[in-house]
């Protein structure tokens, strides 16, 4: 008797792809990035010697990421989904080249494929998962994909400035792009299809501003993206300063990519937030996630002066972070009508571009006239004005 595939899910799954096929999807992809995610700021600190030069390098990279994102519906018109998603693959495997070569000019070349090819991944992946996961298994197929990318931020960042470390960040960079690599071959192993149930018509593609305006007039998509928005703020707070903090109390880089992995550990608690959403709702879960973040991101400000403390509590709010990760995206994923998903999608995935544009302008003006400190509590005080917000979500989300 031949012995079971136990491979056969995971690269010819009956039925279309699942949960645990897009969880492995973005395992991979998370993983090329978050090898980069605690490199790639600290080298900036090691070429630009100030905090607020980093700042502003994020800043016009998140500028110029914003455009190759709100590129991507028009790619969409003129290539196939698969070859989107295909050319996301590449601008990883490309970003782990340039940022070896140790210059500004590769880092900032790195960074910006970084954006593009994570935009592009994300848009597609989502527009993969409503088309073959129903809105109302979302709850428990979401958690399960941040669970996988768990593993990813976890490992990925300490193993990344590890080996940065110990044999050079050339070699860390290889890393990355052969595991991008790596996704690219499992996607075209997979033969994912759009499906044609839910597939839209083919049309003349609406123009930018249209989808921004189509987008905006929808109250659920402006309540989606404000979540979106600010939590990708928190985390951005979390993986440029958090290290930046750590380097500068006197901390190895190793040890300050540990404080990243560790925050990013919390990710394994998504499946917990899943299984209590199903019974308490989505709304009570995010809107005491982001009060409690936002607290414990001010108690981080104020302990400051005790490092290994503060990053305790940076670990803490990590934790808390989590949970509107885990739930967050679902108001969006349930709001958006079928026949507008690639459109929406792709504004609603801007949401990194502008945190990665609005958080550094932000920061940059702060650490202008105030010490580091003062970017955990400004990412406290967001936090907490969320939570009021994020009370009106739907009560029975």
């Amino acid at each position: 008797m031949a012995s079971p595939n136990f491979l056969a899910p995971l690269i010819a799954p009956v039925g279309g792809p699942g949960a645990t096929v897009f969880g492995v999807m973005f395992l991979l992809d998370s993983f090329a990035r978050a090898l980069m995610v605690s490199i790639i700021p600290i080298t900036a600190y090691r070429l630009l010697h100030s905090e607020r030069d980093v700042s502003l390098l994020y800043l016009v990279i998140g500028l110029f990421g914003l455009v190759g994102t709100l590129s991507i519906p028009g790619l969409m018109q003129v290539m196939r989904r698969r070859w989107v998603y295909s050319l996301g693959c590449g601008a990883l495997v490309a970003m782990g080249g340039l940022i070896a070569t140790g210059t500004l000019a590769g880092l900032a070349s790195g960074m910006w494929l970084r954006v593009f090819g994570t935009a592009a991944l994300y848009t597609t992946l989502n527009l993969y998962i409503m088309d073959y996961i129903q809105k109302r298994e979302l709850v428990r197929t979401e958690p399960v994909r941040l669970v996988f990318g768990g593993v990813s931020w976890t490992f990925g960042p300490i193993l990344g400035m590890y080996v940065s470390d110990a044999i050079g960040t050339p070699v860390a960079c290889a890393i990355a792009s052969a595991i991008a690599l790596l996704l690219f071959g499992y996607f075209w192993l997979l033969r994912i299809r759009d499906n044609p149930a839910v597939a839209p018509a083919t049309r003349p593609p609406p123009s930018v501003a249209y989808n921004v305006r189509r987008f905006v007039a929808q109250p659920r998509m402006r309540l989606a993206y404000a979540i979106a928005f600010s939590r990708s703020t928190w985390w951005t707070m979390f993986f440029v300063y958090a290290p930046l903090f750590m380097v500068k109390a006197g901390f190895g880089a190793t040890a300050s990519a540990a404080v990243v992995s560790a925050g990013n550990a919390m990710l394994f608690l998504s499946m917990a937030y899943g299984r209590l959403a199903r019974h308490t709702g989505v709304r009570p879960i995010v809107v005491g996630a982001y009060a409690i973040c936002g607290v414990l991101s001010l108690v981080v400000a104020l302990l400051a002066g005790s490092p290994m403390v503060a990053a305790g509590f940076l670990i803490l709010g990590a934790a808390a972070a989590t949970a509107i990760d885990a739930l967050g995206g679902i108001t969006f994923l349930r709001a958006v009508h079928p026949y507008e998903r690639a459109e929406m999608a792709t504004v609603y995935s801007t949401y990194r571009q502008i945190s990665d544009i609005t958080a550094p302008m932000v920061y940059a003006l702060i650490l202008t006239f105030l010490p580091l400190p003062a970017v955990f509590a400004c990412s406290g005080v967001v936090m907490l004005v969320m939570a009021r917000i994020a009370l009106h979500l739907p009560r029975g989300l």
